[in-house]
């Protein structure tokens, strides 16, 4: 038995906005067989923002029952059926925070069409009710009425079910395996969270972690998948995270029991920020005044104390010093943030300013997330090195005569058995300082990698610093001849080289001139690019 929800509300504030309309429609079987509908009587008049949405008068509410008389009629309905609502983490959560008051349990299981539709029909560029129902082809009444748009999600979750199950799924414990069966990426909502490397294998996970997440998981930028974060978290610590973190949007959106206790079974540790960091809540109507945060800060700090994970107020720092927030100002209206001007002070505060912070925590506890809190996350932090110090080339067998060999074979074949002086101790100084310092390795994979792209028929070559090495040039990574201006021969293996006098700066802009021994036309050649500019030698 499925019962789809719709409420309507004076606003989007948990603790204060109050519900106005619950429309439902049962569904048994895949049929629907039992409608529910009520207007709710508010406490305080309805904002003329939601008179223009809902179209839900004043006028239209005089005569309706109170909450504490339409919420016990509307759970008879829901019975134990499972609660499905388009974004149901919101109508549950009014719903629930009702119930509580009333001491009416609801422990129903939750269905999210929105979700499941973000997954099914992930290529639409959104998931509104209205977007659904267009592409469905389903007539949707009057759009931001409860009744309404439960029968409309109703009828959208019909067609979801439909493609859940011949997607081979047919037993609803399973519906989140629908996940795993989609290819490519999912635009699921997402959370924040902290991770921090405690030692060498956390480090890691964590690379494996960030890598996987931008190959695999990119929608708008790189996710990690909970249950991967599960498999990988040797090493690691989890902290709960600011406010976009899972446990502060359970708390705030009246979350089940069931669903904090898995949260809190799933961090390490729970965290907690200055008040001022999250006041956008309230200008967003999303919280009613600060006293809402400090009862969501309070109500992390005791949850922490029962489940025994300990609490740490953190300042979600973005910047140093607090007059360094306009740089952020600016990056976040460069990147088209109407709201840049409107930004929480988030810079390093001080021990003294976080005291401060959570003093309404009192002195023993504030002292306790502040100070005794964070020393003891900071204690289980072993000394880990995100690079480790010294060089690490990869090794390849053999590359150290290899280059040696391919150069002796290309100055052979460029100026004879016997080469001028100015050939000779070019290589000899390079070759010396690439295989002394260990870079032999890394001109092997230049070469190898040059040869497989000419072989394929792309046109590549280093240039830049790669020119100013004739062993580069020798081995073929590079077209530059980085040695002084002069001619050579390609049949007689002739050179000419110049005095530093001459003043030729490059060998392309010397006068045409053939061999003097076989009077073939003679090659130009040389840049005249000092070796000293490569890898720092």
């Amino acid at each position: 038995t499925f019962v789809v929800v719709d409420i309507e509300t004076t606003g989007l504030c948990f603790d204060a906005d109050e519900i106005i309309e619950i429309g439902a429609v049962k569904m048994v079987n895949n049929k629907i067989v039992d409608r529910f509908n009520t207007f709710i009587k508010p406490k305080k008049s309805v904002p003329t923002n939601i008179i223009n949405l809902t179209g839900i008068t004043n006028d239209m509410l005089k005569s309706a029952p109170p909450i504490e008389k339409a919420l016990p009629s509307f759970m008879k309905f829901l019975g134990d059926g499972i609660f499905v609502a388009h974004n149901a983490q919101f109508d549950s959560g009014f719903i629930r925070r009702d119930a509580l008051k009333q001491k009416i349990p609801f422990n129903n299981k939750i269905l999210d069409t929105l979700a499941l539709s973000r997954i099914i029909f992930h290529k639409l560029k959104n998931h509104r009710l209205n977007t659904l129902a267009k592409e469905l082809n389903i007539k949707m009444g009057s759009h931001h009425r409860a009744v309404d748009d439960a029968n409309t999600d109703a009828l959208i979750l019909k067609e979801l079910l439909k493609r859940v199950r011949d997607a081979g799924i047919d037993n609803l414990s399973r519906i989140n395996d629908i996940y795993r069966l989609q290819k490519g990426v999912s635009n699921l909502n997402s959370f924040h969270a902290t991770v921090l490397v405690k030692n060498d294998t956390g480090m890691r996970n964590l690379y494996k972690l960030v890598s996987i997440a931008h190959l695999n998981h990119f929608y708008r930028h790189p996710r990690i998948p909970k249950s991967l974060l599960r498999k990988n978290r040797e090493g690691l610590l989890i902290g709960s995270g600011c406010q976009a973190g899972e446990l502060f949007q359970s708390l705030l959106q009246y979350g089940s029991q069931e669903k904090i206790e898995r949260l809190l079974d799933f961090y390490d540790y729970l965290e907690i920020q200055p008040l001022h960091n999250n006041a956008f809540l309230i200008d967003n109507e999303n919280v009613s005044g600060m006293d809402r945060l400090k009862e969501l800060n309070r109500k992390i700090y005791y949850l922490g104390k029962e489940a025994n994970k300990p609490v740490i107020a953190t300042g979600d720092v973005h910047f140093i010093n607090p007059e360094d927030e306009i740089y952020r100002k600016i990056l976040l209206a460069g990147q088209g943030y109407k709201d840049a001007d409107m930004q929480p002070a988030l810079y390093l505060r001080t021990t003294e300013e976080m005291l401060e912070e959570f003093s309404y925590l009192g002195e023993a506890d504030a002292y306790e997330v502040v100070v005794t809190n964070t020393n003891r996350i900071a204690d289980m932090i072993e000394w880990v090195e995100p690079i480790p110090s010294g060089t690490y080339p990869p090794h390849i067998e053999g590359a150290e005569e290899d280059i040696k060999r391919m150069s002796e074979e290309k100055v052979r074949e460029l100026y004879g058995d016997n080469p001028p002086e100015i050939v000779r101790k070019r290589v000899e100084k390079e070759l010396n300082s690439i295989i002394k310092n260990g870079f032999s390795v890394m001109y092997i994979i230049a070469q190898k990698l040059v040869r497989k792209s000419l072989s394929d028929g792309y046109l590549v070559g280093s240039r830049g610093s790669v020119g100013s090495s004739f062993v580069a040039y020798l081995i073929g990574i590079t077209e530059v001849n980085s040695l002084p201006a002069h001619y050579r021969c390609g049949k007689c293996k002739y050179s000419e080289f110049f005095d530093k006098d001459a003043n030729v700066g490059c060998g392309f802009d010397l006068p045409d001139k053939n061999c003097p021994v076989c009077n073939e036309p003679l090659i130009k050649d040389g840049y005249d690019i000092p070796f000293e500019t490569f890898l720092g030698f």
